[in-house]
């Protein structure tokens, strides 16, 4: 009786003060480490050596000892306090350090440094959570061995994360490298069958032939002219709209002139970006639809204007081509023999229609779903 006892008294007695504790943060994956004020390393758990360090060694030294050079400067608190100072403002987000001594929402948090390996002076890339901590826990005075306040972080191994990310960043800078070289040869393959048409041109005598055949070079030229936007563009989503359309109504200037009278060719589009299919799609259909102008009568004395204009509403996206002449609706249909019917088979690719909207002048627009 008297052994049973003293047997289930043991069972109730907690394990000395803190061992617990002790070994959870012993037994953690992760590096957690404990600075004190001046960044020299109180404690750090076994899971150091994963990174070639046995943590006794590391006791008393600084954590510099750990990071790699170059991300000294950027993760220690004395260097970035001591520049914001100099700077004479605190900036608006505050600085992610590896000897953090805020807590709550101003801790650090997912700061990404880079560790050397204590035995292979490898590189690792590691994620850091750190926060400050007044010590008033006699447990954490006892395994820290420190009264004052201190740095507590966990260290996250992030090295296969970073260079897969860092893989893909590399693949994608490839492949945009391709698709602009695949953008320069179309334009240039464009511009070869664009001269040899214009060589052709030189050999028909029959001025409706000639016209029609101008009008082919025009709509080659405006689809070469997407891939050329391509090509120089920065951005991955593709061609800046409105900076295309600018460059598109010099085009059509250039190719149709003046035909007897002179005509004024303005761009009225938004902001936007849009790929190449979709792009050229609205390109041959424009150039319809400003084909078809330059064929109307103008006011007599007048200015004769036409203005193209793009704009991307949130249930639809419009393109529309507006001449000030003086033609009606169904002379105006007529005289665009079959541009019109080739626009409307276009507008059907791109899941759009065609609408001709009465009013002054002539309106002829595409409507379109919204990319």
């Amino acid at each position: 009786m008297a052994m049973e006892m003293e047997k289930n008294r043991g069972a109730l007695n907690p394990a000395p003060t803190g061992e617990s504790f002790r070994n959870l943060i012993k037994a953690l994956p992760d590096i957690v480490y404990v600075l004190d004020g001046a960044g020299r390393f109180l404690y750090l758990n076994d899971a150091a050596r994963s990174i070639g360090y046995d943590p006794e060694t590391l006791i008393g030294r600084h954590f510099f000892a750990l990071i790699h050079e170059e991300d000294r400067p950027r993760v220690s608190r004395e260097v970035v306090v001591a520049r914001i100072r100099a700077q004479d403002h605190f900036p608006e987000t505050p600085p992610k350090l590896f000897d953090e001594r805020r807590s709550g929402q101003r801790m650090t948090r997912e700061l990404e440094v880079r560790l050397i390996h204590g035995a292979t002076g490898q590189v690792i890339y590691c994620s850091v959570n750190a926060y400050g901590e007044p010590i008033v826990d006699p447990v954490l005075r006892v395994m820290f061995k420190t009264e004052g306040p201190v740095t507590i972080g966990v260290i996250h191994d992030i090295t296969a994360a970073h260079l897969y990310r860092k893989s893909l960043e590399e693949n994608l800078a490839s492949k945009e490298i391709q698709l602009k070289e695949i953008h320069h040869r179309v334009r240039d393959n464009l511009q070869v069958i664009t001269s040899l048409a214009h060589l052709r041109e030189m050999d028909i005598a029959e001025e409706k032939a000639r016209r029609s055949l101008a009008e082919l070079i025009a709509q080659i030229k405006s689809i070469s002219l997407v891939y050329e936007a391509l090509y120089q563009a920065e951005d991955t989503r593709g061609a800046q709209v409105r900076d295309y359309f600018e460059r598109f109504a010099r085009l059509m200037a250039q190719s149709h002139g003046r035909v007897g009278f002179p005509v004024t060719l303005a761009v009225e589009a938004a902001e936007g970006f849009r790929e190449a299919d979709k792009l050229s799609f609205m390109a041959m259909i424009a150039s319809e639809f400003v084909a078809a102008a330059y064929r109307h009568d103008f006011p007599a004395g007048g200015e004769a204007r036409i203005v193209i204009s793009w704009e991307a509403l949130s249930d639809r996206e419009i393109l529309t081509v507006f001449d000030n002449g003086t033609v009606p609706p169904a002379e105006a249909r007529t005289r665009a023999g079959t541009g019109t019917e080739i626009a409307e088979a276009l507008a059907r690719q791109l899941g759009g229609h065609i609408e001709e909207p009465a009013g002054p002048g002539t309106t002829m627009r595409l409507v379109m779903p919204p990319a």
